[in-house]
């Protein structure tokens, strides 16, 4: 049953001019019902006449030199209107969001193993299919960079010129060693967080066609569309007037689809094809192809007073945000930001590091490293509170930040700092139930 909106009466009309008419009010979502009955057209449901389907090649190793790629025999098979690869690229064969280091098609070296080497355009995905195994590759292997030692490895090989360590951030407050002297418990701990997958419910997809006054239209799930043009139009050589992206109904992103996933590539196809060609990923592709959430090291040193008072931290963070930086260099710096958590410490030194691996692009994904360096401050609050005694929460309320109080980086904090009620919520819920820390 439809959710029927009285029109505004003139209480309402008068509450319209703030805010009162939706706080406290269970607002419908303007989509709800579509997505619930399942109408909803993702580019995955979308079909146009003549439209032809994409398979991408991904490079399936790390890292190595491409000495050829032989398509002979899959520009042949049946059905195949299409087989592309780096130099088949129109413009510029670069695209990324901080950074252009991404190649729309491999050229010269592998990477990853996610480097897209080869696209095929076909009648059917099962054709697509069969003609991606018809490609051969000559590639030849290079010591890859897979973990934060190899990229600090001086005679370690360089991902991309220039060097494997993209970015060091620091963060400095107040007088380290003071707050080293002031400590009468000290406790470290080295942590590592691993690579996730955002794994939306809908893969990657993209649609592109050209409309009759020459305008290359795509339609994606995309996070940022006018980002996106920006990037595709450099690479298929076209002027940004030539080039128009829609915003499909998004499947989930939570920040992986914030880059460029599809686009490029179907407008590529597109181009060199005439017809409208469609690229749905699978979820191996899904999985392979985008970014994840950055894999950290972090090591930490965290001093405490004999009253139960923060003195310092002192900490490095290593990012590792695989063959390309997508979003890296901003998650990586705001994971030293935000290194010491919600609470109030007043000697600090953090420094992080975006380093290039071999690995899969990290970028975007949601809480953009600040979840990654919780797992280490979090963990040294719990290390403090044992050594000195005390409950966990206890020691939380005490040195978290209230209003008059700076964070790591100097900004004072005011009436909206809500921790304390939180932690406090917490201890009184704990207490209501009868619940006990076990260690």
């Amino acid at each position: 049953m439809a959710t029927i909106i009285a029109p505004p009466t003139e209480q309402t009309t008068e509450q319209a001019t703030g805010q009162e008419q939706w706080i406290g009010q269970s607002v419908p979502k303007i989509d709800a019902m579509e997505k619930a009955l399942g109408s909803t057209q993702y580019v995955g449901d979308m079909h146009v006449p003549g439209m032809l389907h994409a398979r991408v090649l991904w490079a399936g190793v790390p890292h190595a030199i491409i000495r050829g790629i032989d398509t002979s025999e899959a520009e042949t098979m049946p059905g195949v209107r299409a087989v592309l690869t780096a130099s088949d690229v129109p413009g510029v064969n670069r695209y990324g969001n901080a950074v252009q280091d991404q190649r729309v098609l491999a050229e010269g070296k592998v990477r990853t193993a996610a480097d897209p080497i080869a696209l095929v355009a076909a009648e059917s995905e099962e054709q697509a299919e069969e003609a991606l195994g018809r490609i051969k590759l000559d590639l030849e292997p290079l010591r890859p960079i897979l973990t934060v030692d190899d990229a600090l490895d001086p005679t370690a090989p360089a991902v991309h010129e220039g060097g494997n360590l993209f970015q060091h951030t620091t963060v400095r407050k107040g007088d380290l060693e003071r707050g080293m002297a002031e400590a009468a418990v000290t406790v470290e701990g080295t942590y590592q967080t691993q690579l996730m997958d955002h794994v939306p419910m809908e893969p990657e997809a993209g649609l592109a066609y050209l409309d009759p006054s020459g305008v290359l239209n795509i339609v994606v799930g995309t996070q940022y569309p006018y980002r996106d043009r920006r990037q595709i139009a450099p690479a298929l050589g076209l002027p940004m007037n030539r080039v128009r992206v829609l915003q499909a109904p998004i499947g989930g992103g939570f920040g992986r689809k914030d880059d460029i996933t599809t686009e490029i590539h179907v407008g590529l196809l597109a181009l060199r094809t005439g017809r409208p060609v469609r690229l749905v990923y699978t979820r191996a592709d899904s999985l392979i192809a985008n970014t994840k959430r950055h894999p950290f090291l972090m090591k930490f040193r965290t001093g405490a007073r004999a009253d139960g008072t923060l003195a310092f931290v002192d900490g490095d963070i290593y990012g590792d945000t695989g063959a390309y930086l997508s979003l890296g260099p901003f998650v990586i710096k705001k994971s030293g930001i935000h290194a010491c958590g919600p609470y109030h410490v007043p000697n600090i030194r953090v420094d992080t590091y975006t380093l290039y691996t071999n690995n899969l692009t990290s970028g975007a994904f949601r809480g953009f490293g600040v979840l990654q360096a919780a797992v280490a401050h979090e963990s040294q609050m719990d290390k403090l509170a044992r050594e000195l005694g005390m409950s966990p929460l206890e020691f939380r309320r005490m040195n978290c930040l209230k209003p008059g109080l700076t964070t790591g980086t100097g900004q004072v904090m005011n009436e909206g700092c809500g921790i304390e009620a939180t932690v406090e919520r917490i201890q009184r819920y704990m207490e209501d139930e009868g619940l006990r820390f076990n260690r």
